[in-house]
Formats: structure tokens, C-alpha cells, sequence
């Protein structure tokens, strides 16, 4: 990064990366689930006595804590500090396991469900991932005078 000004971004470009990185987020986890399910026999929930809507709202009140985290993690780095905001990252991720843990206990999960579930576990590296990645985008915009990424064919004989 150049030790040069900060570029400015909108409000609107910090919106759409924390939705680049919450959908990111999604997709590894619903990647992971997947193989962890395939490969273990398992799956996320498997008490009968938890509802069927228990699941999916700890996953959405999980990603919208990624979500304030990301706001947070942006408005610091257009504060002026360059290095990744490493306790929101960790809390991003810990913050995600917690909600899983916690939510699933108060929904009637097992701890087999919740706390040793390797689908808890998935969450902490994911949310982690998503929190980095995000500011390294927003990062690279702020900080650096590099040009936008263009695809080979928008390229121009000058940019080559």
C-alpha cells in the first residue's frame, strides 16, 4: 500500500463488499455443511425436538452480527488504520460460533449440536475468511492508487 492519501469511498461501496462478503460467507457455508454433511453421515440439526426454523435464524442472526462487524471494521479503516482490525475479525468469527452455540441451546439443540458439532466449528475459519477478505478489498480500494480490475477485453492497448 502507498503511504499516499486515502481514496474515497461511498457509503454505497461499503454496502455492496459487506453484501460481497456476507453472500462469500454464505456460499463457504453452505459449501462446508455440505461436505461435512456427506462425509460424516450428519446433519447441522438432527433433534426432532428442535423446529425446523431454529437453524436458519441462528445462520441469519449470525450473519447479520458479520454484518455490523464488517460496518465496524470498514469505519475503522477509513479512520486511518491500515492493518486489519484483527479483534473484530476474531470477533466475527468466535461472535458467529457463539451464536450458533448459545441460540441452539436456548432452541433445544443437543450439545452434540451445538458446541462439538464440526458444524460450529465450520463457522469460526468462514466468518474469519469473510472478515479478512473484506478488508482487504475495501483495503486495496482506500489505499492503494492501483486501477480498477478490468477484464482482458475491456482492456485498452494504452493499459497493457
Amino acid at each position: 500500500m502507498t503511504s499516499g492519501s486515502r481514496h474515497g469511498v461511498t457509503r454505497g461501496y461499503v454496502g455492496g463488499l459487506i453484501l460481497a462478503a456476507v453472500t462469500v460467507a454464505i456460499a463457504l457455508l453452505v459449501a462446508t455443511w455440505g461436505v461435512l454433511a456427506l462425509s460424516s453421515g450428519l446433519e447441522p440439526v438432527s433433534s426432532d425436538a428442535v423446529p425446523r426454523w431454529a437453524a436458519p435464524i441462528l445462520v441469519v442472526a449470525a450473519v447479520l452480527a458479520l454484518g455490523a462487524v464488517l460496518w465496524q471494521q470498514a469505519l475503522i479503516l477509513l479512520r486511518g488504520q491500515r492493518a486489519p482490525a484483527w479483534g473484530l475479525i476474531i470477533a466475527a468469527a468466535l461472535g458467529a460460533y457463539l451464536v450458533w452455540c448459545l441460540g441452539g441451546i436456548l432452541a433445544g439443540m443437543s450439545i452434540d449440536e451445538t458446541w462439538v458439532s464440526p458444524f460450529a466449528a465450520a463457522l469460526i475459519p468462514i466468518w474469519g475468511i469473510a472478515a479478512l477478505l473484506f478488508w482487504a478489498v475495501l483495503a486495496r480500494r482506500v489505499y492503494t492508487d492501483r486501477a480498477t480490475p478490468k477484464w482482458p477485453w475491456e482492456r485498452t492497448e494504452e493499459d497493457e
